[in-house]
């Protein structure tokens, strides 16, 4: 059966209409993920870590002040975010194998405390835990898009902070935490997939903490 010309040169111009548009949606969306890239996500490496408060799963309010010799690892994960499940079985598996040292971990959410029974690593930590509603202590933290971890030093001092969720990451944060002030802390990059801040990492440098003041 022969196809009419007519018949013919609109499925062309169809299909490239449809290939056009697939370049346009790519295109924007490549545009949304550059305005959540890393670089906008977490605080400013150098900069002096904010008090945050938090509600605990078994009510009462508590205050995470940073510095006072103790260095922190804070991760804003959500129990319906699948990375962020991911994140919480590594520093889970960090925490009972003595991994984090005398690193103190916290992790935040700002989703309700009913919902941590939904997700198995939430469920069964044993590390603090709690709900951020501030939306105010959120936003001094950048928490733009989870999971975030934050890497802060017994002074008070961001030294690290972007999009983690392997026990690499993990690992690479920590260690952070522990750098002595001249010391470059360069963590590894986290997969597209892992989690929708995307690819990429933030970096401290001793340049960095001189510009922040330290």
């Amino acid at each position: 059966m022969t196809i009419p010309v007519y018949v013919a040169v609109a499925q062309w111009v169809l299909l490239l209409s449809l290939g056009m548009l697939v370049v346009l949606m790519f295109r924007q969306l490549g545009r949304q993920l550059a305005a959540t890239e890393p670089a906008a996500l977490g605080p400013a490496v150098g900069s002096r870590a904010a008090a945050i408060g938090y509600t605990r799963p078994g009510g009462g309010e508590e205050y995470f002040r940073p510095g006072g010799g103790t260095a922190a690892l804070l991760a804003f994960a959500e129990p319906t975010c699948p990375a962020c499940e991911e994140l919480v079985a590594a520093l889970n598996t960090a925490g009972a194998e003595g991994d984090l040292g005398p690193v103190r971990p916290l992790l935040l959410t700002s989703e309700p405390l009913s919902y941590l029974q939904i997700s198995g690593p939430f469920r069964d930590t044993s590390l603090p835990l709690g709900r951020v509603s501030d939306e105010a202590a959120l936003r001094a933290y950048r928490v733009s898009a989870t999971p975030l971890l934050v890497a802060i030093d017994g002074a008070g001092v961001v030294r690290a902070a972007g999009p983690a969720a392997r026990p690499a990451d993990v690992r690479a944060f920590v260690q952070a935490c522990l750098l002595p002030p001249a010391a470059a802390a360069t963590l590894p990059m986290m997969p597209a997939s892992a989690g929708p801040a995307g690819p990429g990492v933030m970096t401290a440098t001793a340049g960095e903490e001189r510009r922040a003041g330290r």
